[in-house]
């Protein structure tokens, strides 16, 4: 794999320093998908500390690659979402977008989601 694309929970719990996930952070290569940062800046918009959740979420993710999902991811979304309609394994949309990205930069997806795993072909490491 070329890297590592961090979910949301994973994010979430590194900054209020839950689970040991140091290691992961330590990585040459470490990303994040800007459908993850609209969930935590919806995170953010739906705390009653608004602007201070979103300035932490913002200026942590500055210091991460971004992943946008463009041109290049949309034919995985494709394939993905229409594996996961005939095998009957349906899972949020965002998540598509998400591993629809990693596939599409060879990335293993850092999650703490197991839906991740009716996805064929993608790389994950669980935490």
């Amino acid at each position: 794999m070329n890297g590592k694309l961090v979910d949301t929970n994973v994010i979430i719990r590194y900054i209020k320093d839950e689970g040991n996930l140091d290691d992961i952070f330590e990585e040459e290569r470490i990303c994040f998908s800007s459908i993850t940062l609209g969930e935590l800046l919806l995170g953010a918009e739906c705390s009653t500390r608004k602007a201070e959740n979103a300035e932490v979420y913002n200026d942590f993710c500055k210091e991460l690659e971004e992943i946008k999902p463009d041109s290049s991811v949309a034919p995985y979304y494709a394939k993905i979402k229409a594996q996961l309609k005939q095998n009957g394994h349906p899972i949020p949309e965002n998540d598509i977008w998400i591993a629809a990205c990693a596939m599409a930069y060879d990335l293993t997806v850092v999650t703490a989601d197991k839906h991740f795993s009716f996805i064929n072909g993608i790389s994950i490491e669980n935490r």
